[in-house]
This record gives C-alpha cells, sequence and structure tokens, in this order.
C-alpha cells in the first residue's frame, strides 16, 4: 500500500527547516520570561537639582522650551484665526451675493405686481358698476378695499352702490379704517 504525504513529493519525509525552527522556537519561548526577570535591572536614577537655581531638570526643561512652546502654540492658533476669517469674508460675499439677488428678484415683482394692480384697477374703472359690484362681492375684503381706494371716487361710488348694503357698509368700514390708519401715521 503507498501511502500519500501531504506534503509535495520533492520534500519527501525529511522534516523541512522552518518547520525545525518552529519547533524550536516554542521549546525556548516559555523560558525566556523567566531569564528576563532575573536579568538585573537598571535602577532609577535620582532626579538632579541644580544648586544655582533649586530645579530639576525636568523643570529646567519646561522653563527652557516653554517659551517656544506658547509661540508655537500662538502661531498656530494665528493660523487658525486667519483661516476662519477667510471662511468668514467668502461667506459674506455669499450672503451679500444672495442678499443683492434677493432685492432684485423682489423689485421685478413688485413692478409685476404694480403693473398687474394698474391694469385690474384700469379694469374695473371701465366695468359697468353693476357687473364690477357682482364681480368685487366675490373678492376676500382686503383685495376689494384695495381696489376701491384705487378707483377714483365717482367709479367707486357707483360700485358701492350697485352692492348689497352689508357688503357695501363693510367695505367702506375697512376704507375708512385703511384711510384713517394712513393719515395718523403721516402725523
Amino acid at each position: 500500500m503507498v501511502r500519500k504525504s501531504c506534503l509535495p513529493a520533492r520534500h519527501g519525509r525529511r522534516p523541512s527547516l522552518a518547520r525545525t525552527g518552529l519547533v524550536l522556537a516554542m521549546a525556548v519561548l516559555p523560558f525566556a520570561p523567566a531569564q528576563a526577570q532575573n536579568a538585573p535591572q537598571p535602577k532609577p536614577q535620582a532626579v538632579q537639582v541644580d544648586e544655582q537655581t533649586g530645579l530639576s531638570d525636568a523643570q529646567m526643561y519646561c522653563r527652557n522650551t516653554g517659551n517656544a512652546a506658547n509661540d508655537a502654540r500662538l502661531a498656530w492658533q494665528t493660523w487658525n484665526l486667519i483661516a476662519l476669517e477667510e471662511k468668514v469674508k467668502v461667506r459674506i460675499h455669499e450672503l451679500e451675493r444672495k442678499r443683492a439677488e434677493y432685492e432684485a428678484w423682489v423689485e421685478r415683482r413688485e413692478k409685476v405686481l404694480s403693473e398687474v394692480e394698474g391694469h385690474v384697477v384700469a379694469i374695473f374703472q371701465r366695468m359697468r358698476p353693476e357687473a364690477a359690484a357682482a364681480q368685487l362681492a366675490t373678492l376676500d375684503e382686503n383685495t376689494a378695499v384695495a381696489v376701491l381706494v384705487k378707483l377714483n371716487a365717482r367709479a367707486a361710488s357707483q360700485i358701492l352702490d350697485e352692492m348689497e348694503p352689508a357688503r357695501a357698509a363693510q367695505l367702506t368700514h375697512s376704507m375708512a379704517g385703511l384711510t384713517k390708519s394712513e393719515a395718523e401715521g403721516s402725523l
């Protein structure tokens, strides 16, 4: 019967050099800590104190390097502040650009609204009073008051005359309150 080995045929049955080294290392390893414990330990050195200043070596080292360390820390903090300042400047620039963009948008919107408002008032101005009254009766109070205030007095009075009395009184009251607050605000 032929036995097959796990090792390739070129190695045959001889133990390899690596395997031999591993066996030796495992045999010596348990004794290594015992030898290290038996080895003489160096004695800790006594802290040397300078007779003139009364400072230890560590204190003298700290004293000698303290200014350099403070300077390095200050330089690092200065660098961080400069970097943060640049970030703030960039952010402020972005915000200023956005603010200018927003202001331009608001200006365009106001222009469009004033044009639309002028057109709406012109439309109500040209309508027959009965039709204008029916349309204003369906609008919310603020919009109806805004249109009536922009109309000339003759057209507004004809429209209010055609409305149902309760709604006309409500709109007239709102218009009076609006003009009263405008008059008080101008004082």
